[in-house]
């Protein structure tokens, strides 16, 4: 059985990182890795934010002024993730790390045809039909309706990111009070500026320009198996 996903391709160093990792916590690991939590995580807000925002915004050829503004919101994420995972990775124990390796399990699939490994999360089948629909919307001249769908897709679609790549890993941690603020503060912060991205950029989106949007979002819509059902 399938379940639809949003994904995109890791690189090799995050896999390999990751990989190596989460086979150490698997083999019985004595002692946590906090250096090497901190590298994983810097790499992987990095990679997300490319996928998630910056070649969105190139696929959509954003003009300069748009895409500073891209750029300004993902420092203020990378930012924020850097100050909290820095503070977290220094205080997690053995246990946590091996919890960090069950997540960081849980949030990667293989390729279908062999291209590598893909960091992805799912989603219902009702969010992948919207964002499969997008550039049929746009192929058809309802622009209108596509800028409205793209809209509420891309905010759904935040809503998921973050749960998937922030509200999941702090339950899994079992952060204290004070790391617990830390996070959450982190949370509404990446949410915000996020949120405030989408209203600021989609509604400025010309046909054509709405129209490549569209076919990006869809292409980063994948089916994948079941790993842990």
């Amino acid at each position: 059985m399938t379940i639809p996903h949003v994904a995109f391709l890791s690189s090799e160093a995050l896999h390999s990182k990751t990989d190596g990792f989460i086979t150490r916590m698997q083999g019985g690991a004595s002692q946590p890795e906090p250096k090497e939590i901190e590298a994983i995580m810097s790499i992987f807000i990095d990679e997300a934010l490319q996928a998630f925002m910056v070649r969105a915004a190139e696929a959509a050829g954003l003009s300069s002024s748009m895409f500073r503004v891209v750029n300004m919101t993902c420092q203020t994420i990378n930012k924020t993730s850097a100050l909290v995972i820095g503070r977290s990775a220094k205080k997690m124990d053995l246990e946590q790390n091996r919890a960090s390796a069950i997540y960081m399990d849980a949030v990667r699939q293989p390729g279908t045809r062999g291209e590598g490994w893909y960091v992805a999360f799912p989603v219902s089948e009702s969010l992948a039909i919207k964002g499969n629909n997008l550039p049929d919307l746009c192929a058809n001249g309802t622009f209108d309706e596509a800028r409205r769908e793209l809209e509420e897709y891309l905010l759904e679609v935040t809503n998921e990111a973050i749960h998937w790549y922030f509200e999941k890993p702090m339950a899994l941690l079992g952060f204290g009070p004070v790391l617990r603020k830390l996070a959450s503060v982190g949370v509404e912060t990446t949410r915000k500026a996020s949120r405030s991205l989408i209203h600021n950029l989609v509604p400025k989106l010309d046909k054509d320009q709405l129209t490549a949007s569209s076919q990006y979002q869809a292409s980063m819509l994948m089916a994948f198996e079941d790993r842990h059902g």
